[in-house]
């Protein structure tokens, strides 16, 4: 079990918004620049968490906005243990954890912060999202189930058909969120612990809301406020891409572990083996025919070291990061940051 964390001064501002970065200097800037001019009529706070950029992007934090509170990590320590470095200092009777690849696009947190100050029942909550051309973006709004994992390892997950899965506009109660803009009650880290650092990425918020709602807390979808999420913007850099789809295959396997039965877990991880199996002979076939790219997606040596990768059947579940599993996808090897997380 995740332990409440205790914070060490009540809070003295309205909102602490956390941006972790790593190489997207520009889009980190803009993001930045979009969150000063829009966010108006409530105190907050910005912290910046750089997970080891090599492009800048702490300098250019200092020199236009000496105001954010800057950490530092000596390297990719991971979307959850970044974010709870800052959540740790944070001041606000909430929390936003804001993805760098995001614009505000209206004052939206102004109208989070005064919904639930009105309606105390809701702990989490997100706005509606707008994708870079202006189209909104579905969002998963239920926990992720077994049916939903098997489709999304074969890479046949119908993203189109959470559009009417996400019912009629307006307010409403939901099981889970994306994490692309996550709002967060201060006082719920103080109930049930802050994220749980196993995930180095992806599945961090379906993690948190099951906790959330399993101590009687309940999640808000509020389409009534705004942003702007361009996706995926640091997991496709060319660098990473292969440590991105490492990571986010241990991280799926840790989330499966910790909520679904054994067998499942177990048919999970053969349909994940089938489909590295045969994602290596077709990147073969490409190399053969000429066909092959450089990116890590259409790598056989990749493909093969999923293969036979030993990853533990279950993981610690605690903030600490310490366990075996602490690092996340492949889902075959169809990218999460697709969607609106």
């Amino acid at each position: 079990m995740e332990l409440p964390y205790r914070f060490s001064e009540p809070p003295s501002l309205d909102l602490s918004i956390v941006i972790v970065s790593f190489n997207t200097r520009d889009l980190l800037i803009d993001c930045l620049r979009s969150v000063h001019r829009h966010t108006r009529e409530i105190a907050f706070e910005t912290f910046v968490v750089d997970n080891g950029s090599k492009d800048g992007s702490p300098q250019a934090v200092r020199e236009k906005f000496p105001d954010a509170i800057l950490i530092q990590n000596s390297g990719n320590a991971g979307f959850s243990r970044a974010n709870n470095r800052a959540i740790r200092r944070a001041r606000g009777r909430y929390v936003v954890l804001l993805n760098s690849d995001t614009l505000l696009i209206e004052n939206c947190f102004r109208e989070i912060v005064r919904y639930m100050d009105e309606r105390p029942e809701y702990s989490i909550i997100t706005p509606r999202v707008y994708d870079g051309n202006g189209k909104l973006c579905s969002m998963r709004l239920w926990e992720d189930t077994p049916r939903d994992a098997f489709w999304r390892i074969l890479g046949k997950y119908d993203v189109a058909g959470e559009y009417g899965k996400m019912g009629k506009p307006g307010p409403k109660e939901v099981e889970t969120i994306g994490g692309s803009c996550f709002v967060v009650r201060r006082s719920l880290f103080e109930t049930i612990g802050l994220l749980d650092e196993n995930y180095f990425l992806y599945n961090e918020e379906d993690d948190f809301c099951r906790r959330a709602r399993r101590s009687g807390q309940k999640v808000c979808y509020y389409p009534d406020a705004s942003i702007k999420h361009l996706h995926g913007k640091s997991t496709h850099q060319r660098e990473v891409r292969e440590k991105v789809i490492v990571e986010t295959y241990k991280s799926n396997l840790y989330f499966y572990s910790k909520y679904y039965p054994p067998v499942w877990n177990r048919v999970l991880r053969a349909l994940y083996k089938f489909t590295f199996l045969a994602g290596a002979v077709h990147s073969l076939w490409n190399r053969l025919t000429g066909k092959s790219s450089e990116m890590a997606d259409d790598s056989v040596s990749l493909k093969l070291r999923l293969l036979f990768m030993r990853v533990p059947k279950t993981g610690g579940n605690n903030v600490s990061g310490s366990s075996t599993v602490a690092n996340g996808p492949a889902e075959s090897l169809q990218d999460k940051s697709d969607f609106c997380r």
